[in-house]
């Protein structure tokens, strides 16, 4: 019996060895085959797209792409080096495809995480316009939308005096708010919800490139000069119309439809005295009733500094002219909402989401182009926390 025993296992474990190293074979040869047939390119052969600018001319598109390419040295460091790329073609794709060519790489824009896009590319059907890039190129849904009334080429191709990429200055910016202005992120699957929701309009953060007051010394002659990109404004997208939201109203419109918004608030109270806050937290909420829409937004914000008071002593969040200049912080902004919703109205331009509201509740029965006939008021409260 044990003898039976001792064969069978003997019998088990060559028939395993000899199974392992026929897998082991078969991933060797797998191996060896495609490292042979597959064309792998290293970095200092690849060029990665990291910012896409498109403008509409008549019936063609202006393409641009800012790609990182990777040098190699002979000490073995590698060096980045930012290009654009610029072409026209009747179709996006088209403009993409000869790129493409100067590149002598195909085109991808997985690693793209910024779009700047001119006014005149929103006339095309937005489904339409987002929908190649995404499927045929990759484009990531989380990539941040932003619009420019100059060429989405200069915003690309922009020195900032620093070695950082344009498009990375860019999504810095809106991601951590580094303006103060209170702007935000707003990403391809965010445009994409509110173009195509009942409101169909959508703000998003505008680009202006302006030339650098001080340029660096000791600059190359023939180098170029240094830029600012200076984002303080919206460009309202409803459907193929685009218009401007100046700096006060921009901020205001986004702490309404956003959650996540920060940046600073900088009353002026009658007597002259200014004080400066940052903003904490936003938290907006519109609620409908039938036909009626009531906005109240409560901002939390802590204390930085005040100039020109004629209090004494110390100023702390708890002063007088801390709570007075919170107070008309709250006011102004709900000024500037008020004046949101007119500009929304003499637009027909719903940016403020007022129908995505009462669409809820009415569902279907809500009749279209409704935004004149929904009534709106807004309340906005501004609280100063204690530092720490």
């Amino acid at each position: 019996m044990n003898k039976t025993a001792r064969a069978f296992g003997a019998r088990l474990r060559d028939r395993f060895f000899r199974t392992k190293w026929l897998v082991m074979l078969t991933v060797i040869i797998a191996l060896v085959f495609f490292g042979r047939v597959t064309d792998i390119k290293s970095l200092t052969q690849s060029a990665l797209v990291i910012g896409l600018g498109i403008e509409k001319t008549g019936d063609s598109f202006a393409v641009s792409t800012l790609s990182v390419v990777v040098s190699g040295s002979a000490g073995g460091d590698n060096a980045q080096n930012y290009i654009v790329y610029s072409a026209e073609g009747a179709t996006i794709s088209e403009g993409l495809d000869a790129i493409a060519q100067k590149m002598g790489l195909l085109v991808s824009l997985s690693h793209c995480n910024v779009l700047v896009l001119s006014p005149s590319v929103f006339s095309v059907d937005h489904a339409q316009l987002f929908d190649p890039l995404i499927s045929s190129y990759s484009l990531p849904e989380q990539a941040a939308v932003t619009a420019t009334e100059g060429a989405p080429s200069d915003v690309l191709a922009a020195r900032t005096g620093t070695t950082v990429a344009s498009t990375y200055l860019v999504q810095a910016a809106l991601l951590q708010n580094l303006g103060g202005d209170g702007l935000t992120l707003v990403t391809v699957k965010d445009f994409l919800a509110d173009s195509l929701s009942r409101s169909g309009s959508v703000n998003i953060p505008l680009v202006d490139v302006k030339e650098s007051e001080h340029q660096p010394e000791g600059q190359q002659e023939g180098s170029g000069s240094t830029a600012e990109l200076v984002m303080n404004r919206n460009l309202v997208v409803n459907g193929g119309d685009c218009f401007v939201l100046e700096e006060d109203l921009a901020q205001a419109a986004t702490m309404l439809v956003r959650k996540k918004v920060f940046g600073r608030l900088s009353p002026v109270l009658p007597g002259g005295e200014a004080v400066e806050f940052r903003v904490l937290d936003v938290a907006p909420k519109l609620a409908a009733e039938g036909m009626t829409v009531r906005a109240e937004l409560e901002v939390s914000v802590s204390f930085l500094e005040a100039q020109n008071s004629t209090e004494s002593g110390k100023i702390t969040p708890s002063s007088a002219v801390v709570k007075a200049a919170a107070e008309q912080a709250a006011k102004d902004l709900e000024e500037r909402i008020y004046a949101c919703h007119a500009l929304s109205l003499a637009h027909e331009a719903d940016f403020l989401h007022l129908q995505n509201e009462v669409y809820k509740k009415a569902g279907y029965t809500l009749p279209e182009n409704c935004l004149d006939g929904i009534n709106f008021s807004c309340s906005v409260k501004v609280t100063v926390k204690e530092a720490g």
